[in-house]
């Protein structure tokens, strides 16, 4: 009986396209649907369809007609959750012991940060701490691949790749052996793993273009053959620790990103600090006047309460060299002094057909105004649409790189993890204070409305008929029209 068993839980479950998000990114990593639409006014308590608790992470809801998975973690346990997409009832929740115990300097670090993967046949999950498992979809284990566990100051933010029966994962680590893995994804066996010894510590997700995967690393812009895993082509001079992941069409693939080792140490004080009260040009013009401004006791230390919510407050761990719980000056010096990498912050749009370095014949524009940190930028109807720390919204045409508006504040500051997506004639998109911003798609920056849901949001939203799907700090919710059939 057991064989007639695993044959029907093996056999993929065929939906139509318009109730699947199957991966980060949704159909194609495409993020966005014109013939679906929600209401623009949503939140806690309005247009709420069902709204159930979560175990902490920050991966984002992949869905496959009824099912809709999430990853978490509670204490040393590991978990890949399925909720009921109708109900958002629990279906079924399978636990893996964590290899490892994982500490971050950073709060956006979780254990379970990578959005899983569905063919409707199997789910592909990613823990730092564990490594890939493949689970049938109702939750029992196929496959490992037990990966070993190396300790990051900011996790690990990748996620998984399902196309044409292949697992991808690009693992790319501060220490140890970084490499982009090609599995068979029916029984998890290595097809090809090619190693990426210049990469550092990077975090976003590869995009399959055609029959190429390109990997966005340190510097470096790089697609691989998908049979063999051989490097066909690379863009150099980019930025270093790549938090974005590469987007890309038919005719061009697009990758901007931003961080701190590439902005000049003249710089450095501003990028970590947004302006606001005690925070003026005159404080941010050295690293004395700061100190001054924001020592509130005099004592010749900031505390943590001393300093205000921004950049600099998330990487207080980081810089507080001693470890007394407290930065002195030599320590937000630090900052300042930080060596400066190689590469620039920039977004660029690449061409397709290159071989060897490309870096000088198939990049066809680059911009470098209000590049984005975290937040994947979103390619919608031929538009570009990408979101600085500050609240900064920019949209350009794609094919050219002019732009529509560059860099217009949002009204809503703080940083932007949350990938944006496109609905109808609408673009959504997270701050990481938890306000969803929804922008008309036209060539003014319109914002429609401000949605406060009341506490953070990391994870990217799903959309799914007419329906959008929201991981926040401790909720899951179904967003619709209330009173629709």
């Amino acid at each position: 009986m057991l064989l007639p068993t695993l044959a029907v839980a093996l056999t993929p479950s065929i939906v139509p396209q318009e109730q699947t998000w199957p991966q980060f990114g949704g159909v194609g990593r495409s993020a966005g649907t014109m013939d679906q639409s929600i209401p623009d006014s949503f939140g806690p308590e309005e247009n709420v369809l069902w709204r159930a608790p979560v175990l902490a992470g920050s991966s984002s809801p992949c869905v496959w007609g009824d099912r809709l998975f999430l990853t978490g973690f509670e204490r040393t346990k590991l978990a890949v959750l399925c909720f009921d997409r109708r109900s958002g009832n629990l279906t079924w929740r399978t636990d893996f012991e964590r290899t490892g115990e994982e500490t971050f300097d950073h709060p956006a670090g979780s254990p379970a940060a990578a959005t899983t993967c569905t063919d409707g046949e199997r789910v592909i999950a990613y823990f730092a701490a564990y490594g890939l498992v493949a689970l049938d979809m109702d939750g029992e284990v196929l496959w490992e691949k037990r990966l070993p566990f190396v300790a990051s100051q900011f996790g690990e933010g990748t996620s998984p790749v399902l196309e044409g029966g292949a697992v991808y994962l690009v693992r790319d680590l501060d220490e140890g052996f970084s490499a982009v893995y090609c599995l068979d994804a029916k029984t998890g066996e290595e097809r090809w793993v090619t190693a990426r010894p210049e990469a550092g510590a990077n975090f976003g997700t590869p995009v399959i273009w055609g029959d190429e995967l390109v990997v966005a690393g340190s510097s470096v812009l790089k697609a691989y053959d998908r049979k063999t895993g051989e490097a066909r082509w690379w863009v150099n001079g980019l930025t270093a620790i790549v938090c974005p992941s590469p987007v890309a069409s038919p005719d061009a693939l697009y990758f901007g990103g931003w961080s701190t080792p590439n902005v000049q140490p003249e710089n450095r004080l501003a990028t970590g600090f947004e302006l606001g009260g005690k925070v003026t040009k005159e404080a941010l013009k050295d690293v004395p006047s700061l100190f001054g401004a924001l020592d509130e006791d005099g004592d010749g230390a900031l505390s943590p309460e001393e300093i205000p919510a921004g950049r600099a407050k998330d990487a207080f761990s980081l810089f507080d060299f001693n470890k007394s719980g407290a930065w002195e000056q030599f320590e937000l010096q630090g900052l300042v002094a930080m060596p400066t990498a190689p590469g620039k912050n920039v977004l660029v749009a690449v061409r397709p057909g290159g071989e060897g370095d490309v870096t000088g014949s198939h990049v066809m524009w680059q911009k470098r105004r209000g590049i984005p940190y975290v937040a994947t930028p979103l390619l919608y109807e031929d538009r570009l649409y990408y979101f600085k720390k500050g609240g900064f919204a920019s949209c350009i045409d794609a094919k050219t790189g002019e732009a529509y508006y560059e860099a217009e504040r949002t009204g809503v500051p703080g940083e932007y993890y949350s990938t944006p997506v496109g609905v109808g004639d609408r673009v959504l998109v997270a701050s990481h204070s938890g306000t969803v911003l929804v922008l008309g798609t036209g060539d003014e920056l319109e914002i429609v409305a401000r949605n406060d849901f009341g506490e953070s949001i990391t994870a990217s939203p799903a959309v799914v008929e007419d329906t959008l799907y929201l991981r926040t700090a401790r909720h899951l919710y179904a967003i619709g029209e209330a009173d629709r059939d």
